[in-house]
């Protein structure tokens, strides 16, 4: 199997994409009226903002560390994955009525899942060629 290959401006994007994800969810655990603009502080924001980061942090981390890594085995799935995350939140936001979770949500997922599929499509033409 052939090394699945991205140029560097895919590369640092994705990172900033998932960099940012996982401050603002550090962010949001620090103060969750920041999820949540103009809300008063209660318990349920900081389950929602302590959720947010149980899946953001660890999600945003290995999206990192494969997108730094020599090996790229796992950057398919991962990103693939973060864009599906993302346009849950994209929903979230929509159902809430919270335009910066639908506007950052959908701009991660465009370039996740956007980056995900030229790696498909980069995956299958090799293996045509391979064949």
């Amino acid at each position: 199997m052939q090394a699945q290959k991205l140029n560097s401006t895919a590369i640092i994007v994705n990172a900033i994409g998932a960099g940012a994800a996982v401050a603002f969810s550090i962010a949001a655990l620090v103060d969750p009226t920041l999820a949540i603009s103009g809300s008063a502080d209660s318990p349920g924001m900081d389950l929602y903002a302590q959720a947010y980061a149980a899946r953001a942090i660890p999600l945003g981390a290995a999206l990192l560390f494969s997108l730094a890594s020599r090996r790229k085995r796992a950057l398919l799935p991962l990103l693939t994955v973060s864009g599906a995350v993302q346009l849950g939140d994209v929903a979230i936001g929509a159902a809430q009525g919270i335009p910066g979770m639908m506007v950052g949500g959908s701009v991660l997922a465009l370039i996740h899942l956007a980056t995900a599929g030229r790696l498909a499509l980069d995956r299958s033409r090799s293996a045509t060629v391979a064949a």
